[in-house]
């Protein structure tokens, strides 16, 4: 799979892709945001806890690190820089300026869109890699190379 992305931009999503999605040894509960409380997800620090998939760090770390991106869901200003500080100890080698985070979902087809744009490249030099079936399938749609993450598990 690692050739298939030599030469290519490659977008990676952050929970459930790079990350484990988990907080608090937990995935939902009862009143609660994707796993943890509003409380936590405001103020406290569950994302720089999330285990990093040792399978997608090797992979990174076999890529052009000038073409490694991070197209990722945030809630919060709080969630960003927890994030950032997590790249930073588990994923160096991504720069922080090819971190994008938007708010939903349905907005990574338009943010692959304006930067293959940007880049000046074709949708065919550009691959996505997440943990959702449906944002793949749109990506996809949309002429993306697209895998879901556990097509790099062994």
């Amino acid at each position: 799979m690692i050739e298939k992305l030599k030469d290519k931009y490659v977008f990676f999503d952050v929970d459930g892709t790079l990350a484990e999605y988990r907080y608090n040894d937990h995935v939902s509960g009862k009143n609660d945001f994707g796993g943890q409380t509003w409380e936590e997800l405001f103020f406290g620090d569950v994302f720089v806890k999330n285990r990093p998939l040792k399978t997608m760090v090797h992979l990174v770390e076999q890529l052009n690190p000038e073409k490694i991106f991070v197209l990722g869901v945030i809630t919060t200003n709080h969630e960003i820089d927890e994030k950032y500080e997590w790249f930073v100890k588990y994923y160096p080698s991504i720069k922080r300026e090819n971190i994008i985070f938007v708010a939903n979902s349905s907005l990574k087809i338009i943010a692959l869109e304006q930067y293959a744009q940007k880049l000046n490249v074709s949708k065919e030099e550009i691959v996505f890699i997440d943990d959702k079936h449906e944002t793949i399938r749109q990506t996809e749609e949309a002429g993306f190379k697209s895998y879901h993450v556990t097509s790099f598990m062994e």
